[in-house]
């Protein structure tokens, strides 16, 4: 499918985002207005975002928070995290893991992978996790590899805005 077949909007013709809270978590984000959202679907799952139904792989966004053992930092956890997920994922390839730094005081590990989907499927996956209050906090934004570049500006904008472990991310919970 060429990119401009492919009938799924792109952050810049998205309809809106609306910003999602969960209180009893503790974080806030934007979701596309037209995404499915699944709240609450299990520890340490907080919450799932699905893309409208279309032919083929439906991306999602997906927040996950998990406790860090008592000293546990950020640096432990993802190092954790990157076994992790060379272990349990079909051809996982690490492309880039960087660290960055949000308004001068959150640190965010942003890791951008691939790998085989149980259907055969090349997925692109993107995570930016942060730790905040004793607990760690990771937005993975998964899609199929080919329809990667129509939602990275989307899944950036999400990530750019996404807040945890703080009091404004406690208020209004599940709008």
């Amino acid at each position: 499918m060429h990119e401009a077949d492919d009938p799924r909007p792109t952050a810049s013709d998205e309809p809106g985002l609306e910003v999602h809270s969960d209180a009893d978590a503790g974080f806030a984000l934007p979701l596309p207005a037209t995404w499915l959202r699944v709240e609450s679907p299990g520890p340490p799952v907080a919450l799932v975002a699905l893309e409208p139904p279309h032919d083929g792989f439906r991306a999602s966004l997906v927040v996950t928070v998990e406790a860090l053992p008592e000293g546990g930092d950020l640096e432990h956890w993802q190092a954790g995290s990157d076994e992790l997920l060379a272990r349990t994922l079909t051809d996982y390839l690490l492309i880039d893991r960087e660290h960055l730094q949000r308004d001068g005081r959150t640190r965010v590990v942003r890791r951008l992978a691939q790998y085989l989907h149980q259907d055969s499927v090349a997925v692109t996956v993107e995570q930016w996790a942060q730790t905040a209050a004793g607990r760690g906090y990771t937005l993975t934004a998964t899609v199929a590899t080919m329809a990667y570049d129509s939602l990275a500006d989307l899944f950036d904008q999400v990530a750019g805005r996404f807040e945890a472990g703080t009091q404004q991310a406690g208020r209004g919970a599940g709008t």
